[in-house]
């Protein structure tokens, strides 16, 4: 038999220092505080993984700081972040705080695999953006993570440096977001206005959002919330997605399943399939478009049963258009409109309902209306255009006509 060559050995040596190098092992609370310590100033490291199934108590947020893409490997294991932070309320019960359980203080990228992040007692997960970065866009991927029962946020993703989040200011970058296999659950438990998952984006940059198989249910705020303002485009792409039972903490303003703000230019582009969207305590699809920009909707084989406000609502502010086209949707029992498109300023809806269903809801089932000025007198633009397609209207408070302004039906 040939034995190893002293080069060899030296060599192998060498590439096993190399993969020790680039990885740190986690088991308790002391070694993952030492392992994003280590990843924060070795820039090698670029892996932490746990211990299979560990079961990690933290009594401070564990902060990494560096400029590597950095990937979480759990392995099954669980955070308890219930000692972990702390937060003040102000006088209207707003909760302050620079806490997390995990927090990433990077641009660079943030991958987390099969992880439980539980019983926050501030936020779950934390990503802040620099306000000074630079190069490629901000990279959030989460696979098989759930964060549950978080006080406030569970996933924020912040790149808005005004500390009372107000403004436009944050970094010239945009964040891309991509959630796979994740739960996320009774967060936003603790103050006012903290959702499932929020993403804050400021100043330049896009919002892209990537998110199938997930459950986000059971938020005290909304569902989850894209927040765009300063010039920046929101494009979502959502399939296999369940948003029930969001928004009831504030009864004094209640909060949505699915919340989207663009202010300023940008446009927002949704391509939403095999959603369920029930009993939200706002509205279920909520999309706000103001300033210059489109929103353009592709929506297909939704189910949004009995929210307490409109079911599915796009409203356009400014010069801008509508354009959406809605297939296999059905929408019941909403305490407002059904289904309602507005587009206020100049602007044009063009709309498409194919095998939509609009039953028992409160007022309309279905209602479009366009206006340069709300509830003028003469129409001072091209009217708009619905085609309808095997659409069903039945049992709503308002009559089963469909209420339009400045539209024509097809």
């Amino acid at each position: 038999m040939n034995k190893p060559s002293l080069l060899s050995l030296l060599i192998a040596a060498s590439f096993s220092s190399q993969a020790f190098a680039d990885s740190v092992i986690v088991y308790d609370e002391s070694s993952l505080q030492d392992a994003f310590q280590q990843a924060s100033y070795n820039p090698d490291i670029d892996e932490i993984i746990f211990k299979r199934n560990s079961h990690i108590s933290l009594s401070a947020p564990a902060i990494y700081s560096g400029e590597q893409s950095i990937t979480l490997i759990g392995r099954g294991s669980t955070i308890d972040g219930s000692a972990a932070g702390s937060f003040v309320l102000d006088a209207d019960l707003t909760a302050i705080t620079e806490d997390a359980t995990l927090i990433f203080e990077t641009a660079a990228e943030v991958k987390i695999k099969n992880l439980k992040v539980i019983n926050s007692a501030t936020r779950g997960i934390v990503v802040n953006v620099p306000a000074d970065a630079s190069g490629d866009d901000v990279s959030v991927n989460l696979d098989r993570v759930t964060i549950s029962n978080s006080a406030l946020f569970g996933l924020h993703v912040d790149d808005n440096a005004d500390a009372f989040d107000d403004g436009t200011s944050g970094s010239m970058l945009g964040i891309e977001l991509k959630l796979t296999r994740c739960t996320f659950e009774y967060n936003g438990t603790g103050a006012i206005d903290f959702d499932g998952v929020r993403v804050d984006e400021r100043s330049l940059g896009d919002i892209y959002a990537f998110i199938s198989n997930t459950t986000i249910d059971n938020n005290g705020g909304d569902g989850i919330e894209l927040d765009e303002a300063g010039d920046g485009n929101v494009e979502v792409y959502m399939n296999r997605v369940s948003l029930n039972d969001n928004g009831f903490y504030n009864e004094e303003d209640l909060d949505d399943g699915f919340d989207i703000d663009e202010a300023d230019d940008g446009d927002i582009q949704a391509n939403l399939t095999n959603l369920v969207v029930n009993n939200n305590m706002d509205e279920g699809l909520d999309f706000d478009e103001a300033g210059n920009g489109d929103i353009e909707a592709k929506f297909k084989r939704i189910t949004a049963l009995n929210n307490n406000d409109e079911a599915i609502k796009l409203d356009e502010e400014d010069a801008g258009d509508i354009e959406a086209k809605l297939t296999r949707v059905n929408v019941e029992q909403s305490g407002d409109d059904g289904i309602q498109f507005t587009e206020l300023g100049e602007g044009k809806i063009e709309t498409v309902l194919k095998s939509v269903r609009a039953l028992d809801n409160n007022k309309y089932g279905i209602k479009i209306e366009q206006w340069v000025v709300e509830d003028e007198a003469e129409h001072a633009e091209e009217a708009g255009s619905l085609t309808l397609k095997r659409v069903e209207l039945a049992g709503n408070g308002n009559g089963d006509e469909v209420k339009t302004n400045n539209i024509e039906m097809d």
